[in-house]
């Protein structure tokens, strides 16, 4: 960990490209305020202990930071698999307007069993344009959680009950362009985003 008081905005993307390339498992900067209101970034830089020279020597270099604090901590790591699913979009036809794979990380609890599934950012962000250029209208989060949503129905055994709403909901009480998840009784409102 260092604080740095004396660069700006513009020069935190690169240090966190170059500390990954230098053997940073994981990069985070945290925005704060210092003595005489000074404006800081706190760097919180995770990395194996043959790393720690040149990753500190490098913070040195490019920031003039006069040392670093090393935190010693305990890391609970999970068990992951990447797992390729094929998926499609169709238009409100069922015309498929676009097919094809994407890779999810799936994160394996202690008893084997899947505990989340998440698309990796770069694939969903490819992705996203190429669902645009289609001519479906989907920002990327909701590409992500439609995608994610559907492949933890594929890997846990769970169903969703929304309370005092009768049966399941289906397609007709989800308009397409709506905001709002109804429930098929007009009178209620499960929930809404």
């Amino acid at each position: 960990m260092t604080n740095v008081d004396n660069i700006t905005c513009e020069q935190v993307p690169y240090l966190i490209e170059e500390l990954m390339k230098l053997g940073a498992k994981n990069v985070h900067v945290v925005p704060a305020i210092t003595k005489k209101g000074r404006p800081e970034h706190i760097f919180l830089i995770d990395s194996e202990e043959e790393t720690l020279d040149s990753l500190a020597e490098f913070m040195a270099l490019e920031t003039g930071a006069l040392g670093v604090r090393v935190l010693t901590t305990e890391h609970y790591p999970f068990d992951y698999e990447i797992k390729r699913f094929f998926i499609s979009f169709f238009d409100v036809s069922e015309t498929p307007v676009w097919e094809g794979n994407i890779s999810l990380k799936i994160v394996i609890g202690k008893n084997q069993k899947p505990l989340s599934a998440r698309v990796e950012y770069e694939e969903l962000k490819e992705l996203s344009g190429r669902v645009k250029e289609a001519g479906v209208r989907l920002s990327m989060y909701e590409i992500k959680e439609l995608i994610e949503e559907r492949a933890l129905k594929g890997i846990k055994d769970f169903t969703i009950n929304f309370n005092g709403c009768g049966s399941e909901l289906d397609s007709e009480s989800l308009l397409p362009v709506s905001k709002k998840l109804r429930c098929k009784d007009e009178t209620k409102i499960c929930f809404e985003n």
